[in-house]
């Protein structure tokens, strides 16, 4: 049969289309406002980096223009031409003029910087420090154009960079040939504060990259980070860029601009996740707003539920109960007066139904008992030929002792049997019978002794008839007559809280473990061509009285042979009181 959908599904599939709609509809609004809104903040990052980049070049070529403004200066001039001048001027009092010259020119700039005048021809050096040098390796290679930046494995203390004239300038010459050289020097401690400042005020961190030099970054900057942004950078592209780049821990607003002054690319990057959060926080509350719609969408589900689909599932498991085999299903839950008038004529059917399938149980009953006295029957004969079979070889061999005690205990035997209609019996009663034949079998073997152990709370408990005996017969016969020497045979009887335990164990000739397996699989056959007999019958009997989790367990037994261990689940049923006749 085919299925189909119940109203309360409609209805549900509905509000959720309705809402699945609008929610479709926002989000690509929301993507299509994102791309606009992304494109104009890359422009916005990218002309604040501008700025930054050009605060930076200003500083920066103030610096080189105050260098420019000391190599023309005269009294620089007369510094550099002392000794031809020493008779026209005072040299302590030109040096002392230079030393102020430098220090006011090193106190005029924000940027902390230190200048250098060294004379390569006779090695003097005068600073704006007293304990600055001049580095006398530079005078082995032309100097280089503009600014020269320099690192910590380079000799200086802190990384920086470095602005080299000489005077006269000369471009051919080597710089010892110059008459005096100008060093400035700036630390990048100096653009590490920028970029402090920068990043106070806008998301992310700032650093400068060179394709040979590397990165300086400032304090905060994360390392990792800024070598997977550097690794896609294009050194080779002159103008600004601004672009979205996806990482390992999200997507990143890269902007980068090159520096005019230091030929270096000043490199901005920020969370945009965090650039994006004014927005994300309006769809946040639209999505509150949606969870509150949907939540009244559930209310009136649940209603829906309430007033329709709890009932008709209610009376559609009734059905399942019914189809299950319990008759005495009912429905009581007060609904609407439909359902309620509904699940009365439910009540009403199953009663009649329930009346008709106990007259139907009460047959099947008696037609149980009948197979059980059936399959009682099959166990009574072969018992009897047995002992018919003694009571002729003793007979042909005159041994008249051995037929009177076999023919009182056989008849105390069938006097057992047959006293009663019923096929119930107490357990002392098996026990006593279970004496007779052992006695008969002792007589027969000469050589087996016995043992029982029965709870005497047990001794009144109801058991089919001719349980137990079949067991020790299978004891003797399967295991203690293929041993040679003394057989023994334990019976015990206990009882838990579920069940009734009955053991039979001996010392025989015992079994392998795949015949005890494939013997443990035929007596649990349902049903067998011939019949069936034996353990079989036993089996068959336990669960037609006790229900399918009663019957017989076959393992080893500890002294050798086999333990047969038979469990009845325990039943409703009276104990009947201790006879003996």
């Amino acid at each position: 049969m085919a299925w189909r959908p119940s109203l309360f599904i409609k209805m549900v599939a509905i509000l959720l289309s309705l809402i699945s709609t609008t929610l479709l509809f926002y989000g690509l609004s929301y993507r299509k406002d994102i791309g606009v809104i992304t494109s104009q903040i890359k422009t916005t990052d990218l002309n604040h980096l501008e700025f930054l980049t050009q605060q930076m070049d200003n500083n920066i070529n103030q610096l080189a223009g105050s260098m420019y403004a000391l190599q023309r200066d005269p009294t620089i001039r007369d510094y550099e031409q002392i000794r031809q001048l020493g008779h026209l001027i005072d040299p302590a009092q030109t040096i002392m003029t230079v030393l102020e010259k430098l220090s006011l020119q090193t106190s005029s700039s924000t940027w902390e910087n230190r200048i250098v005048l060294y004379k390569p021809h006779n090695g003097e050096t005068l600073g704006s420090d007293s304990s600055l040098s001049f580095d006398s390796s530079v005078l082995e290679n032309p100097l280089p154009a503009g600014w020269e930046y320099i690192s910590e494995d380079r000799g200086s203390t802190e990384a920086g960079f470095r602005l080299l004239l000489s005077d006269p300038a000369t471009e051919s010459s080597p710089p010892r040939e110059a008459e005096l050289l100008l060093s400035m020097y700036f630390p990048v401690s100096n653009i590490e504060r920028m970029f402090d400042a920068y990043q106070s005020q806008n998301k992310g961190d700032t650093f400068l990259f060179h394709p040979v030099f590397g990165m300086i970054l400032s304090r905060n900057t994360d390392r990792e980070m800024a070598e997977r942004i550097t690794a896609t950078l294009d050194s080779a592209d002159g103008q600004g860029t601004s672009e979205i780049l996806n990482l390992k821990k999200g997507s990143f607003l890269i902007s980068s601009v090159p520096s005019s002054a230091i030929n270096w690319r000043v490199v901005h990057y920020s969370p945009l996740k965090q650039i994006l959060q004014p927005i994300r926080s309006s769809r946040y509350f639209f999505l509150t707003g949606s969870a509150f719609l949907l939540v009244m969408s559930l209310l009136f589900s649940l209603q829906l539920y309430r007033q329709v689909q709890r009932p008709v599932s209610l009376l559609l498991r009734s059905l399942n109960r019914m189809k299950e085999g319990r008759w005495s299903t009912r429905i009581h839950t007060k609904t609407n007066p439909e359902f309620t008038m509904l699940n009365e004529e439910f009540n009403e059917m199953a009663e009649k139904i329930q009346l008709l399938i106990e007259q139907v149980y009460l047959e099947q009953l008696r037609a149980k008992d009948a197979h059980l006295k059936q399959l009682q029957s099959q166990i009574n004969p072969h018992f009897l030929y047995n002992c018919l079979f003694f009571i002729k070889s003793k007979a042909v061999v005159g041994d008249t002792d051995s037929v009177e005690a076999m023919a009182l205990n056989l008849g105390e035997y069938y006097r057992y049997i047959t006293k009663a209609d019923h096929s119930l019996t107490t357990l002392q009663d098996e026990l006593k019978l279970l004496e007779n034949y052992l006695e008969i079998q002792n007589l027969r073997k000469q050589r087996i002794c016995y043992e029982m152990d029965i709870a005497e709370d047990l001794l009144g408990l109801q058991i089919p008839r001719l349980l137990i005996q079949p067991l020790v017969e299978n004891s003797i016969i399967h295991g203690i007559e293929k041993k040679i020497g003394q057989g023994s045979i334990r019976i015990t009887a206990s009882h838990t809280q579920e069940s009734v335990i009955v053991t039979v164990a001996d010392n025989g000739a015992g079994m392998t473990d795949e015949a005890v397996t494939a013997l443990q699989a035929r007596i649990s056959e349902t049903a067998r061509e011939d019949g069936g007999c034996g353990l079989w019958n036993i089996q068959q009997r336990l669960r037609s009285h006790y229900g399918d989790s009663s019957g017989l367990l076959i393992a080893p037994s500890p002294e050798g042979g086999l333990k047969i261990t038979l469990r009845m689940e325990k039943k409703e049923e009276p104990y009947a009181s201790n006879s003996s006749d």
